[in-house]
């Protein structure tokens, strides 16, 4: 690991001197500034890798058992309830077109005739 680190050192180093115009005598603070870059990267996905874990913490810990009664009714009611609009098996139903209003329908035109 850490000569894996040390190659990323040299390489991030010797882009920094290329991109300085490849000027000598320079070598301990581009070597310098290339650590630092390393290191501020290492921490960025240190972090993001800690984030991601306690985000996956929250949404485990988020369906804890309940543990009283009170807690323990309500989560019935919960299992036992089906979301509105879908089948015993979660599926989406499938909406029935609306019947017609009386008086609402339009007449053919072969029923309108002049009276």
């Amino acid at each position: 690991m850490q000569s894996d680190r040390h190659a990323r050192i040299g390489e991030r180093a010797y882009q920094i001197w290329v991109a300085e115009g490849r000027i000598d005598g320079r070598h301990d603070e581009h070597w310098q500034r290339a650590e630092r870059e390393i290191a501020a990267e290492e921490l960025r996905v240190a972090a993001a890798l800690a984030d991601r874990a306690a985000g996956a913490a929250k949404t485990t810990r988020g369906r804890a058992p309940a543990t009283s009664a009170g807690a323990k009714k309500a989560g019935a009611k919960k299992a036992g309830a089906k979301k509105a609009g879908t089948t015993a098996t979660g599926k989406p139903r499938a909406t029935p077109a609306a019947p017609a209003r009386p008086g609402r329908q339009r007449k053919r035109a072969a029923d309108q005739s002049p009276e």
